[in-house]
């Protein structure tokens, strides 16, 4: 550490610019990374190029600092004015906020365009903290140094938070494809939230639709969490999410069939983005849901009569009764051939589905019992 610091010194030391002579100025040699597991800062006061008439022997500069985020550990002299003098630079902390760094020379003058020393030491606050030094006390020097130093300036350590990327982070489907049968029909698709390592406070889920002519995002609910906030638009739609602790939240989506063709694919890609203002990850999980939609064409025939299996049709309900627990549905369909509505039962032998909804017009009722049809022509 101290060997990358030193040619650190060395670099900048070279580099620096005369200042005026009756300034002492704190610079500041790090970008503090709050994600880092390495929150160092480096700071070094310099007087500017210091020559031999100048005649420095010894300094005692006091710089202050904030106490809950900043912890001073180091006084550093390699390739500073202080290296190989006599009494080399040391550092007190007997003051709170304040540390203390002086040092002399007894047999020669400092001299050389470089810091007069080094402090190091580690930063414990968040990314919305600054770190201020200051000088509580002007500094002395001994009383041959020609300079005079009225003017006392401080660099502000940069603070930054830059996110890791996390590919288990992000939000999944539950399915590969999702069937929808029939023109506005909806279905439902689960999605689960997969926080990986990360325990993130707040984040944003969107899901953009890449053919939105054809289906339609109609509702969204997002469980297990604090609060959510839903927006819904033609193309794309977010939750606005703050999680609750130790939860396992979970999204459903009710996409709506929008076509009429008879066969078409649509497809809706999920995304996650942390709102937490000092975030250290970033979402690597994004997810791709496939969308199949049809509106198969019915071809009305004559079902043979059974007593027993049966389909009832009013002007506002439609009733489909099977023997034995068979699969059980119910269709709509225009005299074209369009499917508009459809309800499914796997429990129970009378299913019946209300058409109330409809409006007027001539529709084709289908019932189904297992891989029996059964069809009704309806005016309503």
């Amino acid at each position: 550490m101290k060997f990358l610091v030193t040619i650190t010194l060395a670099v900048l030391a070279a580099a620096s610019g005369v200042t005026a002579q009756d300034t002492l100025l704190l610079r500041t040699y790090r970008t503090v990374d709050v994600c880092s597991s390495e929150r160092r800062w480096l700071i070094a006061p310099y007087l500017g190029n210091i020559r031999s008439a100048d005649s420095l022997a010894s300094f005692d500069i006091t710089i202050g600092f904030d106490t809950t985020n900043v912890r001073p550990t180091d006084v550093l002299s390699e390739n500073t004015l202080s290296s190989g003098i006599y009494f080399p630079a040391t550092m007190t902390l007997v003051v709170p906020g304040e540390m203390r760094v002086f040092g002399f020379n007894v047999t020669s003058n400092m001299v050389g365009d470089k810091p007069i020393c080094a402090v190091a030491g580690n930063f414990v606050g968040s990314c919305t903290d600054s770190i201020n030094f200051t000088f509580p006390w002007p500094p002395t020097f001994n009383e041959e140094f020609k300079k005079k130093v009225t003017v006392l300036r401080s660099e502000q350590v940069q603070v930054v938070a830059t996110p890791k990327r996390d590919n288990l982070l992000g939000v999944k489907f539950d399915l590969d494809t999702l069937k929808i049968d029939g023109r506005d029909s909806v279905q439902s698709v689960q999605s689960q939230i997969s926080f990986g390592a990360a325990s993130p406070r707040t984040a944003i889920f969107r899901w953009t639709i890449l053919d939105s002519t054809n289906v339609a995002i109609d509702s969204i609910s997002v469980n297990d969490v604090v609060s959510s906030e839903i927006t819904i638009g033609s193309m794309s739609a977010s939750a606005t999410v703050q999680f609750a602790s130790n939860r396992n939240p979970t999204v459903e989506l009710r996409v709506r069939n929008k076509t009429s063709q008879t066969n078409a694919m649509a497809k809706i890609v999920s995304s996650m983005q942390v709102l937490d203002t000092c975030a250290c990850v970033t979402s690597g999980l994004a997810d791709t849901l496939n969308v199949s939609l049809t509106n198969p064409i019915v071809s009305i025939s004559s079902p043979v009569d059974d007593s027993n299996e049966r389909l009832l049709v009013t002007n506002t309900t439609a009733t489909c009764h099977c023997n034995h627990g068979q699969t059980n549905e119910i269709a709509v369909f225009t005299v074209t051939g369009e499917r508009i509505a459809s309800q499914r039962s796997i429990t129970g032998d009378v299913h019946t589905m209300s058409l109330e909804h409809l409006p007027p017009g001539p529709y084709i009722i289908v019932g189904s019992c297992g891989s029996k049809t059964f069809v009704n022509l309806n005016l309503k």
